[in-house]
This record gives structure tokens, C-alpha cells and sequence, in this order.
């Protein structure tokens, strides 16, 4: 497998926006290459190797949990603004 694209998120976006308007509220967290990083013993970021990057993309992209703790979000929120209403 593979990381999704910026060309990929691109139209994946459009698609919403076709779908839901642009003013639809959304909430995003959006990882490039730039983000994928070790620092050096001087404090300075190494950028790693596009190869890596894609995998550990794919990784974080492909990782449940965090689409689990995302949900539990939602129905935590959701439940609050309910019991504040």
C-alpha cells in the first residue's frame, strides 16, 4: 500500500465539497513528508528518504486506533453539547 497523494486528498476534497458545499464544517489533520522527521543531535530536523515517508504515512493512515479515538470524540462531544443544552 501507499500514503495518499496530495493530488489524492485534492480530489478527494473536491468531492466533498461537490457532496456537502463549502461552507460544510469539517476538521482535518493533514501529515506530509515535511512532518516525517528525526532530529540530529544539533536540534536540526532530517527529513527522511520519500520511501519511508510513504510507509510510515501509509502506517498512520492505516492505523484504527486513531480513527477510534477520533469517533469516541465525536460521541463524547456530541453527548456534552447535549447534556449543555
Amino acid at each position: 500500500m501507499a500514503a495518499t497523494t496530495l493530488k489524492q486528498l485534492k480530489e478527494r476534497v473536491e468531492n466533498l465539497i461537490n457532496n456537502q458545499g463549502e461552507e460544510a464544517p469539517v476538521a482535518a489533520f493533514i501529515f506530509t513528508n515535511q512532518d516525517v522527521f528525526v532530529m540530529d543531535e544539533d536540534g536540526e530536523p532530517q527529513y527522511q528518504p520519500i520511501d519511508d515517508v510513504d510507509e510510515v504515512l501509509d502506517a498512520i493512515e492505516s492505523n484504527d486506533w486513531i480513527y477510534e479515538q477520533v469517533f469516541e470524540c465525536i460521541e463524547f462531544e456530541l453527548q456534552d453539547l447535549k447534556l449543555n443544552k
